[in-house]
Protein backbone atom coordinates (compact mmCIF):
# COMPACT_ATOMS: atom_id res chain seq x y z
CA UNK A 1 0.00 0.00 0.00
CA UNK A 2 2.16 3.00 1.27
CA UNK A 3 1.97 5.61 3.42
CA UNK A 4 -0.28 8.23 3.93
CA UNK A 5 0.15 11.68 5.05
CA UNK A 6 -1.44 14.79 6.49
CA UNK A 7 -0.22 17.70 5.81
CA UNK A 8 -2.85 20.81 7.14
CA UNK A 9 -6.21 19.60 5.82
CA UNK A 10 -4.29 18.38 2.73
CA UNK A 11 -3.72 14.20 2.43
CA UNK A 12 -0.85 12.42 0.57
CA UNK A 13 0.10 8.90 -0.71
CA UNK A 14 3.30 8.05 -1.20
CA UNK A 15 3.27 4.27 -3.13
CA UNK A 16 5.79 2.74 -4.60
CA UNK A 17 8.12 5.56 -5.03
CA UNK A 18 5.81 8.03 -5.77
CA UNK A 19 3.33 11.30 -4.04
CA UNK A 20 -0.01 11.45 -4.99
CA UNK A 21 -2.37 14.42 -3.98
CA UNK A 22 -5.68 16.32 -4.79
CA UNK A 23 -3.46 19.34 -4.75
CA UNK A 24 -1.25 19.23 -7.86
CA UNK A 25 1.12 22.18 -5.98
CA UNK A 26 1.64 20.02 -3.39
CA UNK A 27 2.07 16.64 -5.06
CA UNK A 28 4.69 18.29 -7.54
CA UNK A 29 6.21 19.75 -4.62
CA UNK A 30 6.56 15.74 -2.63
CA UNK A 31 7.83 14.41 -5.44
CA UNK A 32 10.69 16.98 -6.37
CA UNK A 33 11.38 17.32 -2.96
CA UNK A 34 11.44 13.32 -2.59
CA UNK A 35 13.62 13.20 -5.84
CA UNK A 36 16.17 15.70 -4.44
CA UNK A 37 16.76 14.36 -0.85
CA UNK A 38 17.43 10.61 -2.57
CA UNK A 39 20.24 12.39 -4.55
CA UNK A 40 21.46 14.40 -1.91
CA UNK A 41 23.46 11.28 0.44
CA UNK A 42 21.86 12.43 3.39
CA UNK A 43 18.57 9.71 2.31
CA UNK A 44 18.86 6.26 4.01
CA UNK A 45 21.34 4.04 2.54
CA UNK A 46 19.54 1.35 -0.07
CA UNK A 47 19.70 -1.35 2.94
CA UNK A 48 16.94 1.10 4.75
CA UNK A 49 14.17 -1.91 5.65
CA UNK A 50 11.35 0.46 4.79
CA UNK A 51 12.22 3.12 2.34
CA UNK A 52 8.68 4.63 1.88
CA UNK A 53 8.53 5.54 5.89
CA UNK A 54 11.62 7.11 5.56
CA UNK A 55 10.91 9.52 2.55
CA UNK A 56 6.99 9.94 4.36
CA UNK A 57 9.09 10.99 7.60
CA UNK A 58 11.44 13.24 5.98
CA UNK A 59 8.72 15.01 4.20
CA UNK A 60 6.35 15.10 6.47
CA UNK A 61 8.85 17.10 9.39
CA UNK A 62 9.55 19.42 6.14
CA UNK A 63 6.20 19.96 5.75
CA UNK A 64 5.06 20.35 9.74
CA UNK A 65 2.76 17.23 8.66
CA UNK A 66 2.50 14.08 10.13
CA UNK A 67 1.90 10.09 9.29
CA UNK A 68 -1.54 9.00 9.57
CA UNK A 69 -1.39 5.49 7.92
CA UNK A 70 1.72 3.05 6.62
CA UNK A 71 1.03 -0.17 5.16
CA UNK A 72 4.24 -2.27 4.93
CA UNK A 73 5.82 -2.72 1.66
CA UNK A 74 8.17 -5.43 0.89
CA UNK A 75 11.88 -4.61 1.04
CA UNK A 76 12.62 -5.82 -2.39
CA UNK A 77 10.21 -3.73 -4.13
CA UNK A 78 10.85 -0.58 -2.26
CA UNK A 79 14.56 -1.18 -3.39
CA UNK A 80 13.05 -1.51 -6.61
CA UNK A 81 10.72 1.41 -6.73
CA UNK A 82 13.75 3.94 -4.93
CA UNK A 83 16.67 2.69 -6.73
CA UNK A 84 16.11 4.44 -9.77
CA UNK A 85 15.46 7.89 -8.08
CA UNK A 86 18.50 7.17 -6.40
CA UNK A 87 20.56 7.15 -9.67
CA UNK A 88 22.40 10.74 -11.05
CA UNK A 89 21.28 11.46 -14.71
CA UNK A 90 24.02 12.10 -16.88
CA UNK A 91 23.41 15.05 -19.96
CA UNK A 92 25.90 13.75 -22.68
CA UNK A 93 25.97 16.52 -25.35
CA UNK A 94 24.94 14.87 -28.57
CA UNK A 95 27.71 14.13 -31.48
CA UNK A 96 27.44 15.86 -34.57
Amino acid sequence: MGVIVSVGKQKAVLRRGEWRCADQTLERKLNEWTGQWLLSGQAPRLEEPDHELAVAREMAARLGGRILYRARTAPQRAVRDFFPKRQFRLAFPESE
